[in-house]
């Protein structure tokens, strides 16, 4: 904590709930901003991705988009939607990490990860996970730090937090535009 207060210049606080990761064979996350998954409180949140144990390229790390912070549309359209109050199917604005590039620009960016490292990064830098390639679990924690005097997001403070209530509740709203329907059909 004495790191996240230098950081963010002032007293610090961290959500109570924490996300563990067991990313399985196979698995993967699509690029998302985490903004829409904890928007309600600051703007000004920040989270830690820790690998927990070695994690080579083979097992799925995070990866980021370069220059994604500056994705001003994305940032107004998708940037503010809420996983509850929308019903995001998974959250996630595309599995295709390419088609980011193409459609907004940027550059996905990843390592190896050693026991001990960490990554940083606001709400409005797009990321995900490569996919694991090894028939071993990829571990990791997320958990997020802001400064005690901004406001919180209620979903993932106190003793039990609620986290999302609402979300996957219902049929989910797809971020994929449908196909065009095309010609009609003779009979």
């Amino acid at each position: 904590m004495d790191f996240v207060r230098d950081f963010l210049g002032g007293e610090a606080m961290t959500y109570d709930f924490k996300w563990p990761r067991a990313i399985a064979q196979g698995d993967n996350t699509g690029a998302h901003y985490d903004i829409v998954y904890m928007g309600r409180g600051t703007k000004n949140l920040y989270t830690m991705w820790t690998p927990l144990g070695d994690v080579p390229l083979l097992q799925g790390p995070l990866a980021v988009c370069v220059g994604s912070h500056r994705f001003h549309k994305m940032k107004e359209t998708y940037g503010q939607m809420d996983v509850d109050r929308d019903n995001i199917e998974k959250g996630w604005i595309s599995e295709d990490p390419l088609e980011i590039v193409e459609k907004f620009g940027g550059q996905w960016a990843t390592t190896s990860f050693a026991a001990g490292d960490v990554i940083i990064f606001g709400m409005f830098t797009l990321h995900a996970s490569m996919n694991n390639s090894t028939n071993r679990y990829r571990l990791s924690a997320d958990t997020r730090y802001q400064l005690c005097s901004e406001p919180v997001d209620e979903r993932w403070i106190g003793a039990k937090p609620k986290g999302h209530y609402a979300w996957n509740k219902t049929t989910p709203m797809s971020m994929r535009k449908p196909e065009p329907s095309g010609a009609c059909r003779v009979r």
